[in-house]
């Protein structure tokens, strides 16, 4: 008995759709959520320091108060995998949608 080949296209979009889903649901997590929380807490901790400073009577200088918070957590991994979601997100909203457009023609 002979055994069927490995269909290669239905691997990878089945791969693809993994890794879509996986994005999708660190995205809904709340990680980005909890990043902004974060800024906000030290926005009002700032704000409090430089009240304390103005009753204190110190120097003011606003880079005391605010920070640049600039770290590139990039790398290949990530950069790979939102290109990947952007193109299934493109996929999933043009092809789809012309694929039934196409479809609909068809019928009427």
């Amino acid at each position: 008995m002979k055994k069927k080949k490995p269909n290669w296209f239905i691997r990878l979009l089945t791969i693809l759709f993994f890794i879509y889903i996986s994005l999708y649901i660190a995205l809904e997590s709340g990680y980005y959520e909890t990043k902004v929380a974060t800024k906000a807490t030290l926005t009002e901790d700032s704000i409090k320091q430089f009240e304390q400073d103005i009753k204190d009577g110190k120097p003011i200088d606003v880079n005391n108060y605010t920070y640049d918070e600039k770290k590139d957590f990039s790398n290949n991994t990530t950069d790979v995998a939102i290109f990947l979601s952007e193109r299934i997100e493109k996929f999933m909203a043009n092809g789809i949608t012309d694929f039934f457009d196409v479809i609909k023609a068809l019928f009427t």
